[in-house]
C-alpha cells in the first residue's frame, strides 16, 4: 500500500460516510416544501460548518432508509437550546425538513421533536440573560471622559428573542414549521415593508425582478442561500454573534454569519483609486473618534450585495456609522445609507 492509499484508508476509518456534501448552501434543498420524517437517531454530529443528524426512517414500503438531515452550525443551535448531547443514538424523533432537490435521502432541518415533546427549532435566543455565559466575564464599559472606549469583545443582538422562553411541548395541532427559506416579507411575496429602503423607480424595478425570482423558488438573487457574504450594511444587522477586535490602527469585525470579516482603519488612510476600482462585499472602511463615538465611512461596495438583504444598490452607495456604548456591554450603531442612484432618501436604522 503506497503512502497516499494509507492516508486515504486512515481517513475513511476516522471520518466514515459523511453525507454527499459536507457543506451545502440552501440551494441544494426544496426549501418551499416540508417533509415529515419519523425514525430513530443513528448519529448526531455536532460539527462546523453544519451539524448533521443521521437517522433511520421507515419508508412507505416498510423498508428502513438511512437519512441525513443538515442543521445549522453549533454556535447558532447552542443558543436555540441544542447541544452536542441533545440527541442520542437509538432515541425516536420526528423531523420536519426540506428535502434535497436531487431526490437523495437528505434534507435541511426546520424542526425536530423529541419523544418527550421537546421541540428543537432553528431560532437562536438572543436574550441577554440567556447568552450571558457566552459573553466576556467583564463586559466592556463605556469610556471615562476624555478616553476612547474599548469595543473589544463578543456581542449578540440585544433586541431579539424572548426572555428565557422555553420551547413549548408539541401539540398534535401544531402546524408544520415555515419553510427553511427566508420569510414571506424578505422573499418578496408580501411586498416591501414600511421600513425598507425607499428605492428609485429604476431600482424598484430591479427589486421586483429579484422578488419574482425568489417567489418562484430561484436562488439567482439570493446571496444567503448561495453562501455568499452578507455585505454592508446587512453584516452589521445580522442576527448572529459578532467579535470585535481593536487596536490603535484598526477595528476588526468578525461575524458568526458566513465568517464575514471587516476592517475599519483608524490610521488616517484614504481609499485609493485602486481600492475604489475593486469593490467588495464589506467595502473599504475608514474611521475616526469623536469623543466616545467611533465614526465610520464605508465605500467601494459591490453591487452584488443588497442593502438590507434584498434591496439593490448602485456602485455609488456609501455607509456612514456612529458607534458608541449606551450602557456597559451594549453598543448602539446608528447606520445611514446614501445612494443617489438607488435611494430617494437616505436609509437610516439603529442596531444594538
Amino acid at each position: 500500500m503506497n503512502a497516499y492509499a494509507k492516508i486515504a484508508a486512515t481517513a475513511a476509518i476516522l471520518f466514515p460516510a459523511v453525507p454527499t456534501a459536507a457543506h451545502h448552501s440552501n440551494s441544494a434543498y426544496q426549501v418551499d416544501q416540508i417533509v415529515t420524517l419519523e425514525g430513530t437517531v443513528k448519529e448526531w454530529r455536532w460539527m462546523n460548518p453544519h451539524t448533521w443528524l443521521l437517522m433511520t426512517v421507515e419508508g412507505p414500503d416498510g423498508k428502513a432508509q438511512e437519512w441525513a438531515v443538515e442543521g445549522r452550525p453549533p454556535g447558532i443551535l447552542g443558543r436555540a437550546g441544542w447541544s452536542s448531547t441533545i440527541l442520542v443514538p437509538g432515541e425516536r424523533v420526528t423531523v420536519h425538513a426540506s428535502p434535497a432537490k436531487n431526490g437523495d435521502p437528505e434534507g435541511i432541518i426546520a424542526r425536530v421533536t423529541k419523544a418527550d415533546g421537546t421541540v428543537l427549532g432553528n431560532a437562536p435566543n438572543f436574550n441577554r440573560e440567556a447568552t450571558a455565559a457566552t459573553r466576556p466575564t467583564a463586559a466592556p464599559a463605556a469610556a471615562a471622559a476624555g478616553n476612547r472606549p474599548d469595543f473589544a469583545g463578543v456581542y449578540y443582538p440585544a433586541q431579539q428573542g424572548a426572555p428565557g422562553a422555553a420551547p413549548p411541548a408539541r401539540r398534535p395541532s401544531d402546524p408544520l414549521p415555515p419553510p427553511t427559506r427566508s420569510s414571506p416579507t424578505s422573499d418578496g411575496s408580501q411586498g416591501r415593508g414600511p421600513d425598507a429602503p425607499k428605492l428609485t423607480p429604476e431600482y424598484l424595478a430591479k427589486w421586483n425582478v429579484l422578488a419574482a425570482s425568489r417567489i418562484s423558488g430561484s436562488y439567482e438573487y439570493d446571496n444567503i442561500h448561495n453562501c455568499l457574504p452578507p455585505g454592508m450594511p446587512a453584516m452589521m444587522s445580522a442576527a448572529y454573534g459578532m467579535e470585535i477586535m481593536q487596536d490603535e490602527q484598526k477595528v476588526t469585525f468578525f461575524s458568526e454569519h458566513q465568517d464575514a470579516l471587516r476592517r475599519v482603519y483608524l490610521d488616517g488612510r484614504k481609499p485609493t483609486p485602486e481600492v475604489l476600482a475593486d469593490p467588495t462585499y464589506a467595502g473599504y472602511s475608514t474611521g475616526r473618534w469623536e469623543g466616545d463615538t467611533l465614526v465610520i465611512d464605508t465605500v467601494a461596495l459591490t453591487t452584488k450585495s443588497y442593502i438590507d438583504g434584498s434591496s439593490p444598490h448602485s456602485d455609488k452607495m456609501t455607509v456612514h456609522e456612529r458607534m458608541r456604548f449606551v450602557e456597559p456591554g451594549v453598543i448602539e450603531n446608528q447606520i445611514t445609507v446614501n445612494d443617489p442612484e438607488a435611494l430617494t432618501e437616505p436609509w437610516r436604522v439603529v442596531r444594538r
